[in-house]
């Protein structure tokens, strides 16, 4: 589902023939993309674990302490998630669907008690692998 958004958004920028807006340069460069042992630690061990920790563990713990509903909490925690990706304005707005996905599915499992840390952290580290690979194989984002 984050990959079909996130190439719903691309086609997007595409079809109305809009250019990116880049804000900073990606740990990658899509032009000669190499794969060092410090781009892999930081893109597949750390992003998920610290992300997951300040983007859905702690944005749900402080919302829901404040009775926001699962709705608001998704919103906030989707807005801080892409904001923390400031490399595009388009990379931002697909990883805004992103990190509202991921919080759902955070959302989803710590009401049935069943490690939503780790279920996102999980699921974060897939997604990087997945996108990582495109990079490598395709050279896109």
């Amino acid at each position: 589902m984050v990959n079909l958004v996130r190439a719903i958004v691309h086609l997007s920028f595409k079809t109305l023939q809009l250019d990116d807006i880049g804000f900073s340069e990606p740990l990658i460069n899509l032009d000669k993309p190499v794969l060092t042992v410090t781009v892999s630690i930081s893109i597949l061990v750390l992003a998920p674990i610290v992300e997951t920790a300040l983007f859905q563990t702690l944005i749900y713990k402080l919302t829901k302490w404040c009775r926001f509903n699962n709705i608001t909490i998704v919103l906030i925690s989707a807005v801080c998630f892409g904001l923390m990706h400031y490399y595009s304005l388009l990379y931002m707005i697909s990883t805004f669907f992103t990190g509202g996905i991921l919080m759902y599915v955070y959302i989803l499992r710590s009401e049935y008690n069943n490690k939503p840390y780790w279920s996102v952290t999980l699921a974060h580290f897939m997604l990087n692998a997945f996108a990582l690979l495109m990079v490598l194989i395709f050279k896109i984002l």
